[in-house]
């Protein structure tokens, strides 16, 4: 060893001497031993030279290891999750094996042990405290199920539970639980660095979901006096009917405090307003809501449901947006797709439920719009147009366009400044330096775009939709409350006219269909941070008109009983004339 060494500083001397040029094939012929020749294999491409590593040389790969793994986070935030959290996983085991192998095995027999479904480790508490970021959501996994596989670019959790947070549990008078035996993730550093939240792809399979509310009544007491107006919305609507009036309120069956009760409750958001999620798939899922202690829940299943994005602050818009959505509500089909239409560009989609039975929604809630239907199924179709939200974000990236241009500038004074230019004949694609790309690079990846910010829209903005509503085999009973909107606690109907509408529909036949058709038009703006289609102002408005046109055939049948016995009327008066008439001549 000491004689390689010896020969090695003679070449080394041989070489300054003469100027010999030092190569790799130089270095490996001077080095015989295996570890001495790795170590040139992995120097020579970081120093090019013999020369020993300096304090310059550590930090340029210190630094260039930081940095690799910033770039790494960046580019590929999903691979990084899942290295990391392996990683993270490892240090957890062997402090657990170190910290068990310390203690005694006697120390661990009087302490309860968690239950064997739910992980609590480390590794779990991290994960769920990473991906619930943004979300009202606590993720709870199984045991040995934590570390996901990694599959076509996302991270596949198996068995994983979904709960509220128990902040949102004080809150709310709501408890959500949902078991999701596979929930596939992609994650996106970018669009964390933005506020749009950390998850950037979801999937789900085979969710099981159950979701339990009660309702709070009111403590306070109200005047039994008080008029209250009938529902009025600011909403353009075509069918109405009969202007807005006030209620003849009936104190001894519907008291003011009834009315005040029906009023619905804060309902909670599972996502922050600025959270963002770029696809969003749900397959063979099921959802059951109890209201109250109701032993019958409403059963919601879905089949296939096809998002291209789903903004927190934008959730009915973006579900009605859908590529396509196929499912169930109380085992009444129902389904969301674009409207199929040959050289037409606007944006419809079609909504269309299949025979609902309005009898087991009423029991099921009795403080539904139509819970005086005790029996009957009720098909709507709905066609929704909505904005060309791809216009729009090509209208935003243009009027984007002059800030780049903007920053272009600046990135050419820059240069301007550490690198002055020289007349000559040279292209401009070759004058551009490596500073400049950098700083490029790294003002598009931190850089927010202007899409996100919330700019105000446009008048011509807004949702259309024509709704077509046939009813069939109604029976209607008197209701404990009144049918009240959610948007104002206030009916729809006054307690005299509901009365002549029951008895008006008790009275037709049963077999003939009630088709009423509607359209209205909102402003777009006004569907943002709604997540329950029941609580916005067009469902109220569309409701508003179904009562309207009801209460118009209702008044047009009852003009045509009145028709009818008054020609009866004269008909018999008439001929009684005319036989007295025939008699006095007789």
């Amino acid at each position: 060893m000491l004689r390689n060494v010896s020969q090695v500083k003679v070449a080394r001397k041989f070489a300054a001497l003469h100027k010999v040029k030092v190569t790799k094939k130089l270095l490996l012929a001077q080095n015989s031993s295996r570890l001495s020749r790795l170590w040139v294999h992995i120097k020579w491409p970081l120093t090019r030279n013999d020369r020993p590593l300096t304090v310059d040389d550590m930090s340029a790969f210190a630094s260039w290891l930081v940095m690799g793994n910033v770039l790494w986070i960046i580019l590929g935030t999903t691979t990084f999750g899942f290295v990391a959290m392996y990683f993270v996983d490892t240090i957890d085991r062997f402090w657990a094996s170190l910290k068990s192998a310390t203690s005694g095995a006697g120390d661990d027999e009087g302490k309860t042990r968690p239950l064997k479904s739910q992980d609590t480790s480390f590794i779990a508490k991290l994960a769920s405290s990473v991906l619930s970021h943004g979300l009202s959501l606590k993720y709870t996994f199984e045991c040995g199920s934590v570390l996901p596989e990694f599959d076509d670019g996302m991270l596949k959790f198996k068995n994983v539970t979904v709960s509220l947070k128990p902040s949102t549990l004080k809150k709310d008078n709501i408890l959500f639980t949902a078991d999701i035996p596979l929930l596939n993730l992609s994650l996106s550093f970018k669009k964390w660095y933005e506020g749009n939240g950390l998850i950037y792809n979801i999937e789900i399979y085979g969710m099981q979901a159950k979701v339990y509310r009660t309702h709070t009544l009111p403590e306070k007491e109200f005047p039994k006096t008080q008029s209250i107006p009938t529902f009025n919305s600011m909403a353009l609507s075509f069918t109405n009917y009969y202007d807005s009036h006030s209620v003849q309120h009936d104190s001894n069956e519907h008291t003011l405090q009834d009315l005040e009760s029906v009023a619905q409750d804060k309902h909670i958001s599972l996502f922050d307003p600025n959270y963002n999620l770029a696809n969003v798939k749900i397959h063979d899922s099921k959802i059951e809501l109890y209201e109250n202690d109701d032993t019958t829940p409403f059963r919601i299943t879905i089949f296939n449901c096809d998002l291209p994005r789903l903004r927190g602050d934008r959730l009915l818009i973006d579900f009605f947006n859908a590529e396509n959505v196929t499912g169930t509500v109380n085992n009444s089909m129902f389904t969301i797709h674009k409207h199929q239409r040959f050289g037409n560009s606007e944006n419809t989609v079609r909504f269309k439920l299949d025979g609902i039975d309005m009898g087991c929604l009423s029991k099921a809630n009795p403080q539904l719009k139509f819970n005086w239907l005790a029996n009957g199924k009720a098909e709507i179709v709905a066609d929704i147009r909505l904005p060309d939200f791809e216009a729009l974000e090509m209208e935003k990236s243009s009027v984007d366009t002059p800030s780049v241009g903007f920053f272009q500038w600046i990135m050419d004074e820059i240069q301007d400044l550490t690198q002055p230019r020289v007349p000559s004949t040279v292209s401009p694609q070759q004058d551009e330096g490596l500073f400049k790309g950098a700083i490029t690079a790294l003002y598009e990846t931190f850089s927010s775009p202007r899409e996100s910010e919330k700019e105000p829209l446009q008048e011509s903005d807004y949702v259309i939709v024509n709704v077509t509503v046939k009813f069939r085999n109604l029976k209607a009973t008197l209701p404990q409350f009144l049918p009240m909107a959610s948007s104002a606690p206030i009916p729809f109907i006054t307690l005299q006219n509901l009365r002549s509408l029951i008895t008006y529909i008790n009275s037709r036949d049963s077999t003939s269909l009630l088709v009423i058709k509607t359209t209205v038009i909102e402003r777009l703006s006004d569907l943002y941070n709604m997540d329950v289609i029941s609580q916005t102002r067009v469902f109220d408005v569309i409701v508003s008109d179904i009562y309207d046109d009801l209460s118009r055939m209702m008044k047009l049948d009852e003009k045509r009983i009145m028709d009818e016995r008054t020609h009866l009327w004269s008909h018999a008066v008439v001929s009684q004339l005319l036989l007295i008439g025939l008699g006095a001549l007789a």
